[in-house]
């Protein structure tokens, strides 16, 4: 009788550990950081060191679990508005605006950090690292 009890609150921890990804991803989120590969110039690594560090300072992003989300560009003002959705097997994540469509691999996702590699316009890996705007269930 112990052992299942035991084996039962084992399960229970298990289930209660492996959040939805839908429910992980529904928040705020600031960049960490971001990798844009090796740069093949010094005119490139100045553009790479700009566009990390307008990311790092202007934008805000919050996934909602409607499947809804915004980019705030604070400095400007300005938000641009999609949906985002994952594919069946959860592994890549999709973002859609009237720009069109981005598909991102999924490197790691936990309450505490969002991970994804893309490709930027030119077809280059871009990998982006992002933590919450704040703990989930704190406003």
């Amino acid at each position: 009788m112990i052992k299942n009890i035991v084996l039962f609150f084992v399960m229970l921890v298990i289930l209660a550990s492996c959040a939805p990804k839908e429910k992980l991803i529904s928040r705020g989120w600031k960049f960490k950081d971001v990798d844009m590969g090796p740069a093949k110039d010094s005119s490139a690594v100045a553009f790479h060191e700009m566009a990390r560090q307008q990311m790092l300072t202007n934008i805000l992003v919050s996934m909602e679990s409607d499947s809804s989300y915004a980019i705030r560009q604070l400095k400007e003002g300005r938000v641009i508005r999609g949906k985002w959705w994952f594919s069946a097997d959860k592994k890549q994540l999709f973002f859609s605006t009237d720009l069109g469509l981005t598909q991102a691999e999924v490197l790691k996702l936990t309450s505490k950090q969002l991970v994804y590699r893309a490709k930027d316009p030119s077809g280059q890996p871009v990998t982006m690292w992002f933590v919450p705007t704040e703990p989930k269930g704190s406003k």
